[in-house]
């Protein structure tokens, strides 16, 4: 049986179990926040504190001691902190702790702390100060380890200033503006530009600490000419919410005309509507002058190679340099070597008093102070020619137009010399850019190619003349030695003919004349007739005289012409001629006369040398195909043969063996055979006589 006293202890007994169990639980609760807590410090690198000033109490949590790298069992103090607070901030560090606790305020503190193994880290510490129930001041708060932000943060200034000198160096700026709506001017729907880089500002010819420009404002810098493009396209990327890119000019405010590229992206809402654009323009303007220059050089070095007339390749050299100087050239002169005015090319918008001033000047070797600079070697010479007294005559006129200054150099040789003078005439003094310095270098290396090919073809033409001029004399030397066999091969188809006539006369006079037979004998008439004919045409072309002119040529028929020619030659000395031609030989492509005068001293040359020898007198002639599809022609006697230790020499000019020779039949005749991309050349017989052989390309083996 259960007394009351009994009952009251069970209760009793349970009461206390429930009340150690909710202890318990509140313990392990307050155990988790704590390891919560101290789990959140740890993860955020957030440590606690709490400070008492009058008693020097402090209190660290576990994360603290981990931020300033103390052990556990260490006692903070203020001394322990100072301690490690990097030694640039520790008279600051002090001075904060000091007045916090004279003033009792709260603070906010960032400084550095040096650790043992020489690191440094960097922490912001926040304290709010309170009074307890007693009144005495102490401060409860938190230090945060803010090395990581800090690095962070120091690699975004880094990277920004990376950007911003990276921008600097490409000319490329940035750019965001609200979505464009339709108008003349484009203004976006902000009505304000959103963003500009540094760079940008710079690139478009903007003031970077004037504020932005409005739209408007930065439109009207855009080149006139090119406005309407401009709209155009930007009308397009509104309408189809597109990407665009696009080239423009855009005119500086010192009146400097900069080519620019730009790209604009669109950038949507989540909904798909237009909120902005942005993008990029990049100054353009070297790139462009660089690729002109690249490709006026390409046009003048064509212009070169194909011989143009060196006024058209001045004039091209001009129009390259002045679009170098665009905006600053006011005329270019090119000038002789004696100083004399080629050439002026003067702006489109240039006053004609101005162009009339510049027309009358003569700048040279004989101008005086500046005609002594253009031909100094330095690259580039700046001189102010206002003051130059050639121009005295001048000044007034030129003042006016802003004429100050005077580069040029000079256009020089291979050797040198001094061909002439590439000189510009500027608005203000200033040093070229590299790429202008480029420009004058390569009119002035340009402009010296080709006056010096211009003056190689004139005097190749001169040597071109003279060498005709002496093959013509060396042609009438030869027809004047074999004058009397040439009038003996003229007269054989005269008397012939004149023979033909008598018998035709008789045939028709008889009694009864016999048609048939006259026929026969006026045929004949007519084939001595032409073949006399045939025989003048060719002596009158080998006296002729003019320049070579290149045609398709039988060789085939070049030496049988020349061995009927000099047949009465080598029949007045006993000399038998065969040929032996090749069928299949291809024509070649070269001037007749010069071919016939090269056969004509080559039989001739064989004729003579068998003139005196005793027994067996024979010129043969051949030709035939050689396996590089080239024409070979040889010409054999059984005469004396070359000389002896002197075959070297035979080619020379002036090197003869005759009494009364001039020595330049051969010379020529291999100077001809060259200039037709062939070659000459002799060898002994055996056992007597020589040969003298030529070799030339045909028609078919330069189809090849």
């Amino acid at each position: 049986m259960t007394t009351k006293g009994d009952e009251n202890e069970l209760l009793r007994s349970v009461a206390l179990q429930n009340a150690t169990s909710i202890l318990a639980a509140r313990r392990r609760a307050e155990r988790r926040s704590e390891a919560y807590l101290a789990e959140a410090q740890r993860l955020s690198h957030t440590g606690s504190f709490g400070w008492k000033p009058s008693t020097g109490e402090i209190i660290w949590s576990e994360e603290t001691f981990r931020i300033f790298q103390y052990d556990r069992s260490a006692k903070p103090t203020v001394e322990l902190i100072l301690q490690r607070v990097h030694p640039e901030d520790a008279a600051f560090g002090k001075q904060i702790i000091e007045r916090a606790s004279r003033d009792g305020k709260d603070f906010d503190l960032e400084h550095r702390l040096l650790m043992p193994d020489g690191s440094v880290k960097h922490v912001h510490i926040v304290a709010h100060a309170e009074r307890d129930g007693s009144g005495e001041l102490e401060f409860v708060g938190a230090v945060m380890d803010t090395t990581e932000g800090k690095r962070a943060e120091e690699a975004l200034r880094r990277s920004e200033a990376y950007l911003a000198e990276a921008q600097r160096l490409s000319h490329t700026g940035s750019w965001a503006t609200g979505a464009m709506r339709a108008g003349p001017t484009y203004l976006p729907a902000t009505g304000e530009i959103r963003y500009w880089s540094e760079e940008c500002y710079r690139v478009l010819g903007f003031d970077p600490h004037g504020g932005q420009p409005q739209f408007e404002t930065f439109s009207q810098r855009i080149h006139p000419d090119d406005q309407a493009r401009v709209r155009e396209i930007a009308d397009t990327a509104r309408r189809e919410k597109t990407e665009f890119e696009m080239d423009y000019r855009i005119v500086h405010p010192g009146g400097d005309v900069r080519d620019i590229h730009t790209v604009g992206h669109p950038v949507f809402s989540p909904s798909g509507d237009l909120v902005e654009y942005i993008g990029t323009v990049i100054d353009i303007t070297e790139r462009k002058r660089a690729e002109a220059l690249r490709d006026g050089e390409s046009r003048i070095l064509e212009m070169i190679a194909r011989d143009a007339p060196l006024e058209e390749i001045l004039e091209k050299l001009v129009r390259v340099v002045e679009a170098q100087f665009a905006g600053l050239l006011c005329s270019v002169l090119l000038l002789d070597e004696d100083g004399q005015h080629v050439r002026h090319g003067a702006a489109p918008t240039l006053p004609k008093p101005y162009t009339d001033a510049i027309d009358g000047m003569c700048i040279g070797p004989k101008a005086g102070s500046c005609g002594t600079a253009m031909y100094r070697r330095e690259p580039v010479v700046v001189t102010d020619i206002l003051q130059d007294p050639l121009w005295e005559a001048y000044r007034d006129v030129a003042e006016p137009y802003g004429l100050r200054a005077c580069w040029s150099t000079p256009i020089l040789a291979h050797s040198g010399e001094a061909l002439g003078t590439f000189a510009m005439y500027y608005r203000e003094p200033r040093s070229p850019s590299p790429l202008e310095t480029r420009a004058l270098e390569m009119a002035t290396h340009l402009a010296g190619i080709a006056i010096e090919r211009k003056l190689a073809r004139e005097e190749r033409e001169r040597l071109r003349q003279a060498q005709a001029d002496l093959a013509r004399v060396s042609r009438v030397t030869t027809m004047g030695e074999l004058t009397a066999s040439l009038a003996h091969e003229v007269n054989q188809p005269i008397a012939a003919a004149v023979t033909n006539a008598n018998t035709c006369l008789r045939w028709l006079t008889r009694d009864h004349p016999d048609v048939e037979e006259a026929r026969e004998a006026a045929s004949r008439i007519v084939k001595d007739g032409t073949r006399a004919a045939e025989i003048i045409k060719r002596i009158r072309l080998l006296f002729k005289k003019g320049s070579p002119e290149r045609e398709l040529v039988d060789l085939n028929e070049v030496i049988q012409e020349m061995i009927v020619l000099l047949r009465s030659e080598a029949t007045r000395y006993n000399i038998s001629v065969r040929t032996e031609l090749a069928a299949d030989l291809h024509q070649v492509m070269g001037d007749r006369v010069q071919l016939d005068q090269v056969l004509m001293n080559l039989i001739a040359n064989s004729i003579d040398a068998m003139k005196e020898v005793e027994g067996a007198r024979e010129l043969a002639v051949k030709s035939q195909r050689t396996e590089k599809e080239e024409a070979l022609v040889s010409v054999s006697d059984s005469g004396v043969g070359l000389p002896v230790q002197q075959a070297d020499q035979i080619f020379k000019s002036f090197f003869t063996t005759k009494p009364h020779g001039t020595g330049m039949g051969l010379s020529i005749s291999r100077s001809i055979i060259e200039s037709h991309g062939g070659r000459l050349w002799a060898a002994n017989n055996s056992p007597r006589g020589a040969s003298f052989c030529f070799s030339l390309p045909t028609k078919a083996e330069a189809r090849e």
